[in-house]
This record gives C-alpha cells, structure tokens and sequence, in this order.
C-alpha cells in the first residue's frame, strides 16, 4: 500500500472518529453549559437567603431598640406625671417629644426592612420556579449524553482501534503532519485535487480552493511515498480515482 493510500486510509477513520466523538461532545458542552447555569440560579438563591436572615437579624435588633425605647417613654411619662414644676414639666416633655420622634424613626426602618423582605421573597419565588425548570434541562441533557455514549460507545472503540492500526500504517514524520492537518482543520487533514479545466491544465485544491500549479498535480501521478501538500492551506493533497484516470489519458 502506497503512502498516501495509508494516509487515506488513517483520514477516512479519523473522519468517523471525529464525528463520533463531536456528538459526544456536543452533548457534554449543552450538558456542562446547563450545569453552570443552575448552579448560578442556586448560588444567587442562596445569597438572598442569606440576606434574608441578615435583614431579619437587623429587624430583631431594630425590635429591641424599640422595646428600650418604649421602656424610656413610659419612664418619662411617669416623671412627667410626677413633675412639680414648670421648667422640669417642660424639660422631660420635651425630652419624651424627641424620644417618641427616635421611635417613628425605628419603626419606619423596621417598615423599609420588612418591604425589603417582601421583595427578596419574591425574587426567591422567581428563583425556585427556574432553579426547578432548570433541573428538569440539566436532566434532560443528562439522559442525552448517556443515549449517545450508548449509542456510539462501541462503534467509537471500534474506530480508535481501527485508527489505531491505520495510523501504524503511516510513517512518524507522516503521521505528524497529518495530525497537525487535522487538528488545524477538524480533521480534514487532506483535500482532492478538483479538476477545473483538463484542457488548460486548471487545477484546485478541493478544501481551499486555491489553485495548484499542474507541477504540483503531476508529483502526485508519480509521487508513491511522499506527501504532496497544498502550497496555501498545507492539507495533504490525493488524486480521485476520476482524476487519476483522467490525467493517464493524457
């Protein structure tokens, strides 16, 4: 078997292998992808949970300054029924005035906190329902990539070993530039030669479609053990069986 006939052979497998385990891959990006998502959804629910016990923590403390200043307000009411004089009527009213005043003031705060609460609520509803929905896509993806891997598990062991002996077929300084070529291109690591014009000797390579000098075109009706490339993408070039026939014609 010829060297590019080798290579063929080890493109040919490597075309199933790739398109094997893009499947496979596919499946486990969307599956990956619907991972991270629901564990953004989980980590902000958690992070309004904790917000919540911190607002009613700060709720619980605001409640207890108003028992203190309820406690000072029936104090100052007592001395204020218990004054004896004007000017000191006059000073623990007004103190009792500021003191009220202090109180609206934590009550419109608790007021503002338990609103705040009310809405984190809200936004926890919202949360559950696409943390939830969200669950059942991650599921579903999860039931995909295991359909796939059984669907082409076996076949996908089967073309790795058969890359396997193929690519033992192709010689190491060989090998590696195909591998570079497939990797570069997505495993299109070698293009037909695609014939333009017999006549004027008009030839392509069938992946870039730059154009080939007929030089190029002839080492490879010759060439048996030697990689002919494309002088503009690299891939490795191989004559079609039409072509070939075609130019031995000539």
């Amino acid at each position: 078997m010829s060297l590019t006939d080798s290579l063929l052979t080890l493109y040919r497998v490597e075309a199933q292998v790739r398109g094997l385990r893009g499947r496979l891959e596919s499946a486990q990006n969307y599956l990956t992808a619907q991972t991270q998502q629901l564990e953004e959804l989980r980590e902000q629910h958690q992070e309004l949970r904790t917000r919540t016990h911190q607002i009613q923590a700060k709720i619980g403390n605001l409640e207890g300054e108003t028992a203190a200043i309820d406690t000072r307000i029936e104090k100052l009411r007592n001395e204020l029924n218990m004054a004896s004089t004007n000017k000191q009527y006059t000073a623990v009213l007004t103190e009792l005035n500021t003191v009220k005043l202090s109180r609206n003031e934590v009550d419109d705060h608790i007021l503002e906190e338990m609103e705040r609460i009310d809405q984190i609520k809200e936004q926890l509803a919202k949360l559950e329902s696409d943390i939830a929905e969200r669950e059942k896509i991650r599921a579903s993806a999860e039931n995909e990539l295991q359909r796939r891997h059984e669907e082409v598990g076996d076949r996908l062991a089967e073309l790795e070993a058969e890359r396997q002996v193929a690519a033992a077929e192709v010689p190491a300084a060989e090998r590696r530039i195909f591998n570079e070529m497939a990797d570069a291109y997505s495993g299109e690591a070698m293009a037909a030669v695609q014939e333009i014009s017999r006549r004027s000797r008009e030839y392509a390579c069938g992946e870039c479609n730059m154009c080939l000098p007929f030089e190029t075109v002839a080492a490879l009706m010759g060439a048996t053990n030697s990689l002919v490339r494309c002088h503009a993408c690299g891939r490795i070039l191989f004559l079609q069986d039409e072509t070939r026939g075609a130019l031995a014609k000539r």
